[in-house]
């Protein structure tokens, strides 16, 4: 068995964002079932360590875009290697939308070299595995070299810890306080759900900053989530823990996960979760 290599931007200590969340678990449940699993940043790779390290590993790329392109052309040529797409990396601004914003006109970056590099590196891989089907479809869509059949919807990842204690705590009494994520940023911005709150006459908290089970504690005592961001949401993880501890959730056709069918219910999201691990891992045993 290969020693499997994890490359990305940030890891669990360096924040605990969704992604950097979902890659650890992946990790961790990796190391259980016995693989030998390591991580490097992409801001500390360079083409001769990969060289040194190809014959004996397989690569998992999650987030990259601090990877020189020196390195994604090596690799794409030279190496055994997977991505887990958080987002749309195939735009240089990581969002269709927002490029649209920024740039004032559609994003058409596989026409361009930043985009020409990550598709050659998407096509090349042996397993790119995606958030959502809507991601899916729309990045195979964008990018030609990569076929369909390289392609799974692993969704995010949760620990066997952390699907306890959701579960440990999914039935506490709710209160009538809907939640909003406490944000300016130009995707996920707050004010669209305060909005819609006050204009329906609904209750809301807005909340930001929390540790993480604190947060989960705060969510299950709520009556429900309000998320309605502005661009793409491959697979928010603050949505999925709301629907698995009982909340009411409201959501745009941004949230790209919200109409697959393992999203209708807690006990059908939950148990979707706990499935997600075995699904990455069986693919390298």
């Amino acid at each position: 068995m290969k020693k499997i290599a994890f490359i990305s931007d940030y890891f669990i200590a360096d924040g605990t964002g969704g992604a950097e969340l979902t890659t650890e678990a992946i990790m961790n449940f990796g190391k259980q079932r016995g693989f030998d699993v390591g991580a490097i940043h992409c801001a500390k790779l360079d083409k001769d360590k990969v060289e040194f390290n190809k014959d004996s590993h397989h690569f998992i790329v999650c987030n990259f875009f601090q990877l020189q392109d020196e390195v994604k052309l090596y690799m794409a040529k030279n190496c055994s290697y997977s991505i887990v797409e958080y987002d749309y990396k195939i735009c240089k601004h990581r969002s269709l939308e927002l490029h649209q914003l920024i740039e004032g006109t559609p994003c058409d970056c596989e026409q361009q070299l930043h985009g020409k590099i990550n598709s050659a590196f998407y096509g090349y891989a042996e397993r790119v595995w995606f958030m959502s089907e809507k991601q899916k479809d729309i990045i195979v869509n964008k990018v030609a070299a990569l076929k369909e059949e390289k392609c799974s919807v692993l969704s995010s990842v949760f620990s066997d810890g952390d699907l306890r204690f959701i579960s440990s705590i999914k039935d506490n009494e709710k209160n009538d306080k809907y939640l909003i994520l406490d944000s300016v940023s130009p995707v996920k911005p707050s004010a669209s759900a305060v909005e819609y709150a006050k204009a329906n006459n609904l209750e809301y908290e807005l909340i930001s900053n929390l540790p993480y089970h604190e947060l989960l504690i705060k969510m299950s005592t709520s009556k429900g989530l309000i998320f309605l961001p502005l661009a793409s949401d491959t697979c928010p993880r603050l949505v999925m823990e709301a629907k698995m501890l009982g909340c009411e959730t409201i959501l745009n056709e941004y949230v790209q996960h919200k109409d697959e069918a393992w999203f209708d219910t807690m006990s059908s999201c939950y148990e979707h979760m706990n499935t997600r691990a075995d699904a990455f891992w069986s693919y390298y045993e």
